[in-house]
């Protein structure tokens, strides 16, 4: 039985030699072998081939970087140092945030910010339990999560503030197929577990201890699901012969609107409801729209007979030019003769 020899393992002290040699001519084919097998290396190889990479070109470093990252070790320390005060670069400073003394943090706190973000430094510094945390430069998602990781408490009010200001803002969003209401069946209700956005605060309420918020918030979507499905609306929709498409969107617009209602008034903008109207009516009009598209569509009209015997000359044309055209007509067997007009063509 035939086969293709399997390519052996060089050895990878061979291969670093060839990739630190820049005139080896084998740095890249190297290079591909290592990265290639580095996950199953011994740790000793590993990190002689980080520290080796991490001397080479932006790409190589960038690749070393990441895997310094998540198997850091203080070897790495002063290399990382002096190529993060070289270069500054984004990769880089997650090691530098993440594993450096907490004193050098500090001291770099304005760059590795501007490189990265408040919130990955936020993140370390806030470990300190005396570290005051600046809220209006987080997102309302990174706040909680900085809350979680430095195992700080979060007030029910302020996590209650969070889901409803999050609530209010998707309500005013056009809807878009980034609900899971799209995989439910028809005749089902709408809730705000079928918002993924929603969904992921509920379970950091989760993991925050936030308990009663979470069951607070659970009965009041089962009154506005209640709502839903009992509104005059879904009532109308589920009567409707529409596409999936077309019925989810419709849905996903009525509990958007229901749940609008459903917000207390202090998490609402006195130019919401218009906004809030004329986006129910827009998607209500989309499928009504669609269904115009279909019923207009051509329906496909016999040929006139002039039509045919106009395609008929061309057809004779065509034959008397072109002797493969002929005889590929003939062996069709198509009759071009004008005493068949008023029949129709074969073609």
């Amino acid at each position: 039985m035939p086969y293709e020899q399997q390519k052996r393992n060089k050895p990878i002290a061979s291969l670093i030699k060839w990739y630190i040699d820049k005139k080896s001519g084998k740095v890249s084919e190297s290079r591909k072998e290592i990265q290639k097998r580095f996950d199953y290396l011994d740790w000793k190889d590993q990190k002689r081939i980080l520290l080796v990479f991490l001397q080479s070109c932006k790409s190589d470093r960038e690749w070393a970087y990441q895997k310094v990252y998540r198997l850091w070790d203080n070897c790495f320390l002063e290399p990382m140092k002096i190529l993060w005060e070289q270069y500054h670069e984004n990769v880089c400073a997650w090691s530098v945030i993440e594993h450096f003394p907490i004193e050098y943090v500090k001291e770099n706190a304005a760059k590795l910010e501007e490189i990265n973000g408040y919130y990955h430094i936020c993140q370390r510094l806030a470990e300190n339990p005396a570290y005051s945390i600046d809220r209006n430069r987080l997102q309302d998602k990174e706040y909680l999560l900085v809350m979680l990781h430095t195992h700080r408490d979060v007030s029910e009010n302020d996590a209650r503030d969070i889901f409803f200001r999050s609530l209010h803002k998707i309500c005013l969003t056009e809807p878009e197929y980034i609900f899971r209401v799209s995989h439910n069946s028809r005749g089902g209700s709408f809730s705000v577990e079928d918002i993924d956005d929603l969904n992921s605060l509920l379970w950091l309420f989760h993991l925050l201890g936030l308990e009663d918020l979470r069951e607070s918030i659970w009965k009041w979507n089962q009154d506005v699901m209640s709502a839903i499905y009992q509104s005059e609306e879904m009532k109308e929709l589920n009567k409707e012969s529409i596409s999936d498409e077309d019925y989810n969107q419709k849905r996903l617009a009525i509990g958007l609107k229901y749940l609008y209602i459903a917000l207390d008034k202090k998490y609402k903008d006195p130019t919401d409801k218009t906004y809030i109207d004329q986006l129910f009516e827009k998607v209500s009009k989309q499928s009504v729209k669609s269904d115009v598209i279909k019923a207009q569509e051509t329906i496909p009209v016999p040929p006139s007979i002039e039509q045919r015997e106009e395609a008929i000359a061309m057809l004779e044309q065509m034959k008397k030019k072109n002797s493969a055209i002929a005889k590929l007509v003939n062996s069709m067997g198509l009759d071009t003769g004008t005493d068949n007009t008023s029949e129709e063509l074969p073609f």
